[in-house]
């Protein structure tokens, strides 16, 4: 039970760390860049996060798997160190901003531009995540066994990488809309597609990995085009706008987390049917709002 507490303390602590750090790696590569090339920017800064779900995640559990839950941790805390010393080896100084009061940098929700664009973060990333915190048991119950979740859920991650990617060029080329409404359409159609197979009891492993890329693409072809939109919206507060997305990004993950913990005990079919819902009010809401 201690050594509980304690994991969980030292959870909250890398937490803390991560959303401090993804809003201001935001602002600075949009800071580094004229603005056609912003959502490029943005999109390469996603792109770690993307990477290592891609790679991160399923190596972690392989990690785990052989050497123990410990030696995975330390991983991640050697790999945290290299991320600093790059950092500070190579990123240029930029000058900072004066202190800003909280209520200053709440004030910026008075915007109605804004207030309109962050409730898609939300509810996007609260549909990606309903099934995502489950897979074990989500695809489980579509023929996939424990020993090859890792590799489903390594196409999962290069499709999140290839549409975070793409969602750069494409935020900067078609426009933010354009490619939030083709990523809320495939995202439903992919959780859809499985809700039907988890629910018939079939097996196409194949399907189920080409799925997986395209859930993958879809969810993480969000933060771009929305970081783009906000940015758009405040262009006078790029830094405030982005975190605030960051953190609607934590909701998100972690209302869709918690939605999929209520749905498990009813089944896959229920949660695929839920996330694939959640996705079509997203695309809903987008197009009422752009």
């Amino acid at each position: 039970a201690r050594v509980f507490w304690v994991l969980l303390a030292t959870r909250i602590a890398a937490a803390l760390g991560a959303a401090a750090f993804t809003p201001n790696a935001g602002a600075v590569a949009a800071a580094l860049v004229p603005p056609e090339a912003r959502a490029r920017a943005l999109a390469v800064v996603v792109g770690g996060l993307t990477i290592a779900t891609a790679l991160g995640v399923p190596l972690g559990e392989m990690l785990g798997r052989w050497l123990g839950w410990r030696s995975a941790l330390i991983g991640v805390a050697v790999v945290c160190l290299v991320a600093a010393a790059g950092v500070a080896a190579w990123v240029p100084a930029l000058p900072g901003n004066p202190v800003v009061p909280l209520a200053a940098r709440l004030a910026v929700l008075r915007n109605r531009s804004v207030v309109a664009v962050l409730p898609v973060t939300v509810l996007g990333m609260c549909a990606a995540y309903v099934v995502y915190a489950y897979a074990v048991p989500a695809l489980g119950a579509l023929g996939i066994g424990v020993g090859a979740t890792a590799w489903v859920l390594m196409l999962y991650g290069l499709g999140a990488v290839a549409g975070n990617l793409s969602s750069g060029y494409a935020t900067d080329r078609f426009g933010a809309a354009r490619v939030l409404t083709a990523g809320y359409a495939a995202m439903a159609v992919a959780l859809g597609i499985m809700g039907v197979l988890a629910a018939t009891g079939t097996r196409l492993p194949a399907l189920v990995g080409v799925l997986a890329v395209g859930w993958g693409a879809a969810s993480w072809c969000q933060t771009p085009a929305q970081q783009h939109r906000l940015i758009a919206a405040a262009p006078q507060e790029p830094g405030l706008v982005v975190a605030l997305n960051a953190s609607c990004i934590y909701f998100g993950i972690g209302a869709g987390t918690l939605l999929g913990g209520a749905t498990l005990a009813h089944g896959a079919t229920a949660m695929f049917g839920v996330a694939a819902a959640l996705a079509v009010v997203t695309l809903g809401y987008l197009r009422l709002t752009v």
